[in-house]
């Protein structure tokens, strides 16, 4: 099988809707590419999260009654129950335009609201990317050496950067997986490290100094010629810099100047 094809019904797999010939053989290729086993890795999670902001989104009771009540959509809501039935489910298989479009907006608006209140600049959404991943409500791929885990983030941006990667086995923090988000048309790498009492995340895209929130504060380091702009929110903290065109932002609960440290020593010059 080749790539191509397993791409086509990896959705598929995922979903338990393969024959059993046709999962043995995607199986079978996916033992032996690593590149196919990423995007096998990346589609369950979005499965995962799909579902998990599924069955925290609600429609209000006053849109959904205000929608429900529209003679626009719902032109037999005035009839009598038995009409009423036939409406929300009527004696064919394939339900009438206007329900299917009334059920979307119940389900779209509150989502769309949802996503407009969360819109900010990268540097501040990746706090809260990385709260959310500490309380276990964002997934990502788990599993494998660092190398394996920058190789996997590499490929999942078609081989046009990669994450800064840093060793922090001397803070007692080791890679535990990864995954490649999308924040306002850019790519973000994230490389997730956990240890005893503290977690970290580490970012990296292209961007500027300009990505920093205007709030943080900048120190000047003058033997690496770069400024760090350090920034909280609640009890995370977060250092910001730039090597060449790529920033990194390290996000941890641990203390400001340890976090900070920790970003001074492995940021390589410029």
């Amino acid at each position: 099988m080749r790539c191509e094809e397993t791409h086509e019904l990896i959705t598929a797999l995922v979903d338990n809707e393969l024959s059993h010939e046709e999962r043995s053989s995607i199986e079978g290729h996916l033992k032996d590419c690593p590149r196919c086993r990423f995007v096998y890795g990346q589609e369950q999670t979005l499965k995962r999260e799909v579902r998990m902001a599924g069955a925290r989104v609600n429609a209000p009771a006053d849109l959904k009654e205000k929608i429900l009540s529209d003679w626009r959509i719902f032109p037999g809501r005035a009839e009598s129950p038995k009409k009423w039935f036939e409406l929300l489910w009527p004696g064919g298989s394939i339900l009438r335009p206007a329900l299917v479009l009334a059920l979307l907006m119940i389900l779209a608006l509150p989502t769309f609201y949802l996503m407009r209140s969360t819109e900010q600049p990268i540097s501040l959404a990746a706090v809260e990317t990385h709260d959310r991943i500490v309380k276990g409500d964002i997934s990502f791929v788990r599993g494998g050496s660092q190398e394996e885990i920058k190789e996997r983030l590499v490929l999942s941006v078609d081989g046009r950067f990669a994450p800064m990667g840093y060793d922090l086995s001397g803070m007692n923090l080791l890679p535990v997986g990864g995954m490649v988000q999308e924040v306002q048309g850019r790519k973000i790498q994230l490389v997730v490290y956990d240890g005893k009492g503290h977690s970290l995340t580490c970012y990296t895209f292209f961007g500027t100094e300009k990505d920093a929130p205007n709030h943080a504060a900048a120190f000047f380091d003058p033997e690496k010629k770069i400024t760090f702009y350090s920034f909280s929110r609640g009890e995370i903290n977060a250092v910001f810099h730039r090597e060449g065109k790529l920033i990194c932002i390290l996000v941890s609960k641990m203390p400001m100047g340890d976090l900070l440290v920790l970003a001074r020593s492995k940021a390589r010059s410029t």
